[in-house]
This record gives structure tokens, sequence and C-alpha cells, in this order.
């Protein structure tokens, strides 16, 4: 296993980084050789776990944005289909997300995705909006304002004043796993920390939360166009 060590003074404590099957350690300047090979050996087990999962994560074909493609919603497959219509609309029925176009002009990738990406939004506002305000009645707990964003590489964050934001792409995923990035971060509105009483509540009211953490690790692949 090979490991980059990055030495910087910008750093104050040590941390890992997996990328492609590359570890670096990025530690503070000063820091003792021997305490950077000590906290890699405590590391040692998660970093081949790291590096394990990053390999087994697949990489679907780019989307071609055509009629009878497949995209995810609430964890189930639903086909595109485009018309041609005397109005602009994206709507669900049965399997099928239906988007209709004025003209065959508006026929194409780039403003397909844009009309899709505006639909999936849209209903991530709103679906997001009332099951966190759900649970947080459930768990009486006050947010302040829930929020729908583009994030690269997280599914929700909550800020200290009572905030809570949501990637939109979670609307693809199983209304489990919904569920419980939802609890995610309402549980931060009680430790605002991954603390182990932070879990310890997360795990009262979600007891296989392990399960779907690692669910969201292996399967975030499908969800990227």
């Amino acid at each position: 296993m090979n490991i980059l060590i990055n030495r910087t003074k910008r750093k104050k404590t040590i941390s890992i980084q997996i990328k492609d099957g590359n570890v670096e350690v990025r530690a503070p300047f000063n820091l003792n050789q021997n305490e950077i090979d000590a906290f890699i050996l405590k590391k040692e087990r998660w970093i081949k776990n790291k590096i394990l999962l990053q390999k087994s994560i697949k990489q679907l074909p780019e989307k071609k944005f055509i009629n009878g493609e497949v995209f995810k919603f609430l964890g189930k497959d639903l086909k595109l289909k485009i018309n041609i219509s005397g109005e602009k609309k994206t709507y669900l029925k049965n399997d099928y997300i239906c988007l209709d176009l004025k003209n065959n002009s508006e026929n194409n990738k780039e403003k397909i995705k844009k009309e899709l990406k505006l639909f999936y939004r849209s209903l991530s506002e709103r679906i997001l909006k009332e099951r966190t305000l759900i649970e947080s009645k459930k768990m009486n707990l006050k947010v302040k304002a829930i929020k729908v964003r583009s994030y690269k590489n997280r599914w929700g964050s909550c800020s200290s004043n009572g905030d809570i934001s949501y990637n939109w792409k979670l609307i693809m995923a199983p209304e489990k796993i919904i569920d419980y990035v939802i609890i995610h971060e309402l549980c931060h509105l009680i430790h605002f920390n991954h603390s182990r009483d932070y879990w310890e509540e997360v795990s009262k009211k979600i007891i296989n939360y392990k399960e779907c953490r690692e669910w969201l690790k292996s399967n975030q692949y499908l969800f990227n166009w």
C-alpha cells in the first residue's frame, strides 16, 4: 500500500484522503514521523476498507436523456417519456416521467437534462420538507428552515442555527434511505457532532442506520447524471 505523506503548515491535525486507490496523509509540518506512523497503523483497517469500497463502486454509462431511458425516483425505476405538445410541463404518470415539450427544437440532451433537474428539485423541495416536518414533530424538534441544494459529496447538512439542507438527488433513493438522512440531520439538532451520544440518538429512531449509511456509500453511483 503506497502512502503519500504531505506535510503542511496550514494543518493543525492529521487526516487521510483516499482517491482512486491512492492514500494521502496530510499532517502538520512539525508532527513527529513516529506519530504519523502510529496514526496510519491505527487507521490501517479503515484505509483498506475504504479502498475496497471505492473499487466496488460501479460507473454507469452516461445518461443520454432519450425516450425509454430509466431514472430513479423514490427507489423505483421510471422511464422517460418525451412528448411534443402545445405546452411545456413535466409530470409523473404510472411508471413514467413525462416531459412535454412545445417543439422538436427543444428536444435536445441539455434542454431535457435541465428540465428534469428542475422537476426533481421541485419534487425534492416538497417531499423532503414534508417528511422532515413530520419527523421533527415526532422528535419534538424545531427546524428553522429546510432547503434543497446541489451537493457534490454529501446528502445533507444541519447548521448550528437550525437550518437543514438536502442534496436534491436524495429524492432518487428508496424511502427508508431518505428517512435515514432526515433523521441523521435532525439528530444534529440534539447533538451538533458525530459523537457516541449522537449515534445512539440516531439508533433510537433507526435501528439499522449502519446498513442505510453503507447503502448510500455503495450506491451513490446510481444518482449521478
